[in-house]
């Protein structure tokens, strides 16, 4: 896995239109910090985030991009809905040092296959959750800094 949140690096590409889509989409929100976090994704690349082949990225934002005063992670999560309406799955999108750094797409059960269209996502504001309870992406983030 390469640097979160840095633009070094190789194996970095643009955001695919389904990622820049559903990234926009939570961006749409307000919550304090996003108007830094809006102008670093105009810049922002990824690069395989999961080696579960989940469809799960980390971001990697130029050093130059203004940095977010928002926490990690982002202060909404998306519920994803299959065709049918059937809740398969869950969207977060992780800051590292006030950058972009990650977009995790989650399941309950079987591995969502794509990166969900945002038409498919129910974004919600949630409260910060007790560190045993965050998902991967925070938990891989962590370890890194310890």
């Amino acid at each position: 896995m390469g640097d979160m949140g840095s633009d070094g690096g190789s194996g970095r590409r643009p955001l695919t239109s389904t990622e820049r889509a559903l990234l926009d989409s939570l961006l749409d929100h307000e919550f304090d910090g996003v108007s830094e976090l809006r102008e670093q994704a105009l810049r922002v690349t990824a690069s395989t985030g999961c080696e579960c082949g989940c469809v799960t990225i980390d971001l990697h934002v130029p050093e130059d991009a203004p940095v977010s005063a928002a926490a990690g992670p982002v202060p909404l999560e998306g519920t994803v809905v299959d065709a049918a309406g059937e809740v398969i799955g869950g969207v977060q999108v992780f800051l590292a040092d006030g950058r972009l750094a990650g977009l995790e797409v989650h399941s309950l059960d079987e591995p969502v296959p794509v990166v969900p269209s945002p038409e498919l996502v129910s974004w919600e504001s949630w409260a910060d959750p007790p560190a045993d309870d965050r998902p991967s992406f925070w938990q891989r983030l962590r370890s890194r800094s310890a």
